[in-house]
């Protein structure tokens, strides 16, 4: 993209005369790139035909385009016609196109009041739809709105109310670690493993290793000690299930399956 400079269109285009496609194939680039970028900087083989319409008139254009410093967007959509008739007549002119952050929006209603209509409307559209509903921790009835319902399935009367029913249904958990049973567990899923991590497209010889459970032991304490419920992982593949335990359990099942036989 950087040598599709105007310089360079322009000699290939206009002087050389060459296709949209030819082009397009010597810069490795899409056929719809270059006639954009052509259209961009205003490189036309023929003459734009002006005729008698008002964005036809350059100095009622200059004075909504330059002076006003309305957006050509916003010109297109007062006059209902589309973008690209105001663009290429600004290109035309010689102007240079404004971007996005240097359009001034406000420039359209600037000065100008909403009839009681309008601001009826506008009202209307911020009213939100509110429903009553009783908290899950200290049962008090407070109301919501109805999106934010929809998108949890746990809803609170403040986050300090949501952090004390965590505290009150919180699962403890018995560090096994230090265990005897655990550490036989361990040893036995290195042996099936050969010392190695088995996450799929993983190589590495790591010694850096982990027994994972693959069922997390807090939820699954019955298969904490079974053995096909463990794998080897090294201590970066082990780090990438952090949190995420569930979404990896099909793919490591299978694996241990496929050692099994």
């Amino acid at each position: 993209m950087l040598s599709l400079t105007k310089d360079f269109l322009y000699q290939k285009y206009i002087i050389e005369n060459q296709t949209l496609q030819a082009i397009a194939r010597e810069n490795g680039v899409s056929k719809t790139v270059i006639k954009n970028r052509l259209r961009r900087l205003g490189i036309r083989k023929s003459p734009l035909k002006l005729g008698d319409q008002l964005f036809d008139e350059k100095n009622w254009l200059f004075n909504q385009y330059i002076v006003q410093r309305k957006g050509y967007t916003v010109i297109a959509n007062e006059l209902g016609v589309s973008y690209t008739t105001i663009l290429d007549r600004i290109l035309y002119f010689g102007w240079e196109v404004r971007g996005h952050q240097e359009i001034d929006k406000g420039a359209p209603r600037r000065g100008k009041k909403h009839s009681k209509t309008s601001i009826q409307k506008i009202k209307d559209t911020r009213v939100k739809n509110r429903v009553e509903i009783k908290c899950l921790n200290c049962e008090i009835k407070i109301e919501k709105v109805y999106s934010s319902i929809q998108r949890s399935q746990r809803n609170y009367c403040s986050y300090d109310c949501y952090k004390d029913y965590l505290r009150k249904n919180r699962v403890e958990t018995i560090d096994i670690t230090d265990s005897a049973e655990y550490k036989s567990w361990r040893k036995r899923v290195y042996i099936r493993d050969g010392y190695r991590c088995k996450m799929p497209e993983c190589s590495s010889n790591s010694r850096q290793i982990a027994a994972h459970h693959i069922y997390p032991k807090k939820l699954y304490p019955e298969k904490q000690f079974d053995i096909t419920n463990g794998i080897t992982l090294c201590k970066k593949c082990h780090e990438k299930t952090y949190g995420k335990e569930e979404i990896f359990i099909d793919a490591l099942v299978r694996i241990v399956q496929t050692m099994n036989g």
